[in-house]
């Protein structure tokens, strides 16, 4: 195991997070780096809005697709219990997904209907191999985005699939996940948020996460930067009551609906670094668990990149890895620039959290630096 030096790790962060606040590239950040379970480094910049007051630890963020690895978790949880297995198919427990249709598509329109020659598997739902919610197709279809949960489940079952399961993969951002969801709601009779508040927030102490914000949880929640063509900062106007996108409260998409806080998400990564187990060493997850979720799932023939897809996560896979992280590491990142990473040979847990228009997403400016700067820092 190598160590942090925590003190030129405060250094390096620091002063490219100066530059990218000079920059307007971000409005507000907040970093939380563990070590062993301990907090080697703590940092919060810039302002909760643009203009607004200064930002402070503990203010909520929407996690977007940093969603996608909680509902995994779910999924995994409910298969330590015995309630479902990862080779289940989806028409388990909703058969009609033994009818769904895989479409040919042409010009951006669908030429023909084919019938599946493989059913959909819950492990395709979190491995983006399910053709479930993806381009091109996801493009072609009326928004179930104002639907209530139950009722946009059902209408994504009647959905055409981009691809034969297992065939290839292509990320989706959030049908399959919710799939997953309703699955873990019929197994285990509760609403998924209800679930994951009884069996996963309580247990780990994550008091700030939720589908569905108080009115005093959307008053900490940092408001949405963007960056203007003449490199100006503004503040963004969210459609309201809305976390991610225009998906209502109502509608929670499993793949990108959570508001968190980097307090919260830390205890979910570290809880993963120790292989299943709280600081407290109460058991969340199996060990095996964390293996499967941190193992890629891909299709034989897919691309051989330095990174490839588990469950709900990216791994790093190759040494050719340009940004220091050791092959094992993994995590993911969020529309709005929300990332975290687990690197469970070192004992390191990291999270980044910022809401912004600019720079978000996968392989975005600021997680990258981060991820420099915590490899630049090891002794």
């Amino acid at each position: 195991m190598r160590k942090i030096d925590s003190n030129k790790l405060a250094f390096l962060i620091s002063e490219h997070t100066r530059k990218e606040l000079s920059e307007n590239r971000i409005g507000c950040k907040e970093i939380l780096v563990h070590q062993e379970g301990e907090c080697v480094y703590r940092g919060v910049f810039g302002t909760k809005s643009v203009g607004g007051d200064k930002a402070e630890p503990g203010m909520l963020y929407r996690a977007a697709s940093m969603t996608k690895p909680v509902t995994a978790v779910a999924i995994l949880q409910l298969a330590d219990k015995g309630l479902l297995s990862l080779d289940d198919t989806v028409s388990r427990f909703f058969p009609k997904a033994k009818t769904m249709k895989v479409a040919v598509t042409e010009g951006g329109e669908i030429r023909s209907l084919l019938p599946l020659q493989k059913e959909i598997t819950v492990e395709n739902l979190l491995s983006h191999t399910s053709g479930v919610g993806c381009a091109p197709l996801c493009d072609m279809f009326k928004s179930n985005n104002d639907l209530p949960f139950e009722m946009a489940v059902d209408g994504i079952l009647e959905k055409p699939l981009s691809f034969e399961p297992d065939a290839m993969q292509c990320y989706g951002t959030t049908e399959a996940f919710d799939i997953a969801a309703a699955i873990a709601e019929t197994v285990s009779g509760q609403p998924f948020d209800e679930y994951l508040e009884e069996n996963l927030f309580s247990p780990l102490g994550m008091k700030n996460t939720t589908f569905r914000p108080t009115a005093a949880q959307w008053e900490n929640t940092v408001t949405m930067h963007r960056r203007t063509a003449d490199g100006e900062s503004r503040n963004e106007v969210m459609p309201t009551g809305c976390v991610f996108e225009n998906f209502t409260v109502d509608r929670r998409p499993a793949g990108a609906g959570l508001v968190t806080t980097a307090q919260d998400y830390i205890k979910l990564a570290d809880m993963l670094c120790r292989g299943g187990k709280t600081v407290g060493n109460r058991q969340i997850l199996s060990e095996q668990a964390v293996r499967r979720m941190a193992t890629p799932h891909v299709p034989a023939n897919f691309e051989n990149w330095c990174e490839k897809w588990g469950l709900g996560v990216r791994i790093v896979v190759s040494d050719g890895y340009p940004h220091g992280l050791g092959v094992g590491c993994f995590g993911w990142s969020g529309a709005y620039g929300t990332h975290f990473w687990v690197d469970r040979e070192n004992r390191v847990s990291v999270v980044m959290m910022k809401n912004s228009r600019f720079d978000g997403g996968a392989g975005n400016q600021s997680a990258c630096q981060l991820e420099t700067d915590v490899f630049d820092s090891f002794q």
